[in-house]
């Protein structure tokens, strides 16, 4: 479908009577409260570490010096050479680890015979902008210089992804990587959920599709009061190429194909939205997949909508890696053992 009209939009913000169910039997606590408190709660669904010879962590060096620890996830039989996917987690900048989505990155080293690399930014509002979207970039920089240390090879896939603020990060330095000439270049960009505009710099072409944050004010899980509470937190500059890759002196053009996962009462909804317009305007290869009556980060919940992204994204990622669908059953078994407890 075509979401090119705010009649066909606005729909998607009725939530998902599963959903609403579920919410009401298990209320979701306020993201608006202080930060220690959502600090705690992302610590509460934290990914177990299970070092072995397949699942371990390394250092990257920060411009700064900073050591900013990587987690490495190889497929059961390591040997030989393997695309790379490169993942970003999400917390609206201000809480989140590399172990958050180890178990997406677990399943996916084992589906697609890959290397699969959680990569860590130094969080709000102890480090300000953009210190984040630079750590990410430095990072990725020497992941295509050094894949080759741990089995990687950029020249078979090389994959950037995000979830909601890793959404963010992962666009902006996609875009970056074709501004600065990154290589071995990227190949395919995943983006869920991803935060990428401010009213003030929607382009005017998609202003009347971009209502959102208006109509999904009240959303659960998150809210225009977290929103406002992350934002300042993250301290933006809402003109910088750092923020948003519609800053960039000549965005979009010549992105690698992109897969974008968008919830219907999501905040953040119409900027995934917009963004997939603008980048098949501009000549790039898309799959969307939205989720109507979806909150944003509904994938923790036992829902039907929910299990459906879980198999939309693997989906997504073999589509990026010119790879064959992946097969249900086989996804089902592996979220089994690899159960996505945070997003």
């Amino acid at each position: 479908m075509e979401y090119d009209t705010r009649e066909k939009i606005e729909p998607l913000g009725t939530i998902d009577p599963e959903i609403d169910a579920f919410i009401k039997a298990h209320p979701m606590p306020s993201f608006g409260g202080t930060q220690d408190v959502m600090r705690e709660m992302m610590e509460a669904a934290k990914t177990a570490r299970k070092d072995s010879d397949i699942e371990y962590s390394i250092k990257i060096t920060m411009r700064d010096g900073y050591q900013s620890e990587t987690r490495i996830h190889k497929p059961p039989s390591p040997d030989g050479k393997h695309p790379v996917l490169v993942f970003v987690y999400g917390g609206g900048f201000i809480m989140g680890d590399c172990t958050q989505l180890s178990p997406y990155a677990r399943i996916a080293a084992k589906l697609f015979n890959a290397v699969v690399v959680n990569i860590s930014y130094r969080l709000a509002p102890a480090h300000k902008f953009p210190t984040a979207p630079n750590d990410v970039w430095d990072s990725l920089k020497w992941i295509a210089a050094n894949a080759h240390t741990f089995g990687g090879d950029p020249a078979m896939g090389f994959i950037l992804g995000g979830a909601s603020a890793g959404g963010n990060l992962a666009a902006v330095t996609a875009q970056k990587s074709l501004d600065e000439g990154l290589s071995p270049p990227l190949t395919g960009v995943w983006l869920s959920i991803p935060y990428i505009l401010e009213e003030e710099i929607v382009p005017a072409k998609y202003k009347d599709v971009w209502f959102s944050r208006e109509q999904n004010a009240a959303g659960p899980v998150i809210d225009k009061a977290s929103m406002e509470f992350m934002g300042l937190a993250y301290s933006a500059d809402m003109k910088s190429p750092d923020l948003s890759p519609f800053n960039a002196k000549d965005p979009h053009k010549g992105m690698p194909p992109v897969y974008l996962q968008v919830c219907g009462t999501d905040p953040l909804r119409d900027d995934g939205l917009v963004y997939e317009r603008v980048l098949r305007d501009h000549g790039v290869k898309t799959r969307l997949d939205v989720y109507p009556g979806a909150p944003h980060g509904h994938i923790m919940f036992p829902c039907k909508l929910s299990t459906k992204c879980h198999f939309d994204t693997f989906n997504g990622l073999a589509w990026l890696l010119g790879k064959e669908t992946p097969n249900q059953e086989v996804i089902t078994q592996e979220l089994a053992v690899n159960p996505i407890m945070s997003v």
